[in-house]
Parts: C-alpha cells; sequence; structure tokens
C-alpha cells in the first residue's frame, strides 16, 4: 500500500513539473501573441481614430488575460502618472517569460511610443511587428515541442517511477 502511494506521488510530481514547463513555454508564446497583437491595435487606432496612448492601452486589455496585459496596465499606470524614464521601462519589462535581448527591444519600442509624429510613429510600430515576427515563430515551435515534450516526458518519467516504486 505504501509503494502504490510513493508510486503515486511521484507521479504526480514527474507529471506537474512538466506540466509546469509547458505552460512557461506557453506564457511566452501567448507574451508575444499579445504584444504583436498590441502593436497592430495601435497602429490602427493611431492611424485612424487618433485615440490618446494611455486610452489605447486601457481599452486593449479590457477583459483581457495573460502575462503582457499585466504589464500594460502596469504601463498605463506609468502614462498617467508620467513616469517615463528608462529605469521605469527596465522595471517594467522584468518578466521571466522576457529574455534580455527581447527585453532590450520592448524596452525601445514603448520608450519610443508618443514621442514622434503620427506617421513615423505608424512606421515605427510597422518595423516593430515586422521585428517580433521571428521572436513570435520561434516561441511558438518551442512551445509546439519543448513544452508538449515536456509534458510528455514528465507523464512518461512519471509512470515509470510509478512502476518502479510498486
Amino acid at each position: 500500500m505504501l509503494e502504490l502511494v510513493i508510486g503515486g506521488v511521484l507521479f504526480a510530481c514527474f507529471a506537474y513539473t512538466g506540466m509546469g514547463i509547458r505552460a512557461y513555454y506557453r506564457r511566452r508564446k501567448e507574451l508575444f501573441e499579445q504584444y504583436v497583437g498590441f502593436l497592430e491595435y495601435l497602429k490602427e487606432n493611431i492611424g485612424f481614430l487618433r485615440s490618446p496612448l494611455a486610452e489605447c492601452t486601457i481599452e486593449y486589455c479590457r477583459g483581457k488575460k495573460g502575462e503582457f496585459i499585466k504589464i500594460l496596465n502596469e504601463y498605463a499606470k506609468m502614462l498617467e502618472e508620467g513616469r517615463m524614464g528608462r529605469e521605469d521601462f527596465e522595471k517594467l519589462f522584468s518578466s521571466p517569460y522576457i529574455d534580455k535581448e527581447r527585453k532590450r527591444e520592448l524596452c525601445a519600442v514603448f520608450y519610443g511610443l508618443g514621442k514622434v509624429d503620427e506617421d513615423t510613429q505608424i512606421d515605427n510600430l510597422r518595423k516593430a511587428r515586422a521585428v517580433a515576427e521571428a521572436p513570435l515563430e520561434f516561441y511558438r515551435k518551442k512551445y509546439a515541442t519543448t513544452g508538449t515534450l515536456a509534458f510528455r516526458l514528465g507523464v512518461v518519467f512519471g509512470i515509470a517511477a510509478m512502476i518502479l516504486a510498486a
């Protein structure tokens, strides 16, 4: 009986670890999907509707969840409070799901928002979206391969541990 309990606990640990790894890769993928979606949304709203930046950000976040949405909500607060220093942006994009290179890119894009005329801003957003396509595809592939593999291996190792414990 004790072997069965130990086997069940080992199975749960391995499976949970696999699920955690898969969730990490899913969050990275979702973060960049929302980032690309936000760039498109901004490009549309700045070009056609001429909405203020804080208003666009809050409207985009309405009804959505995710790591990038948390970042955008904090960004909207920064806009309202007038905190627009480089240090503020460094702190804003301090997330375990954003690596250093992508953090610099995101900081540069967000630091430049609202500081140039409309046509230049739309062109900058178009360029930022083009740059964001490569990491987005990379994270999608990483989730499909590594994330899924980690989950499956967690389950398989859990079953193996259960068998060995029994």
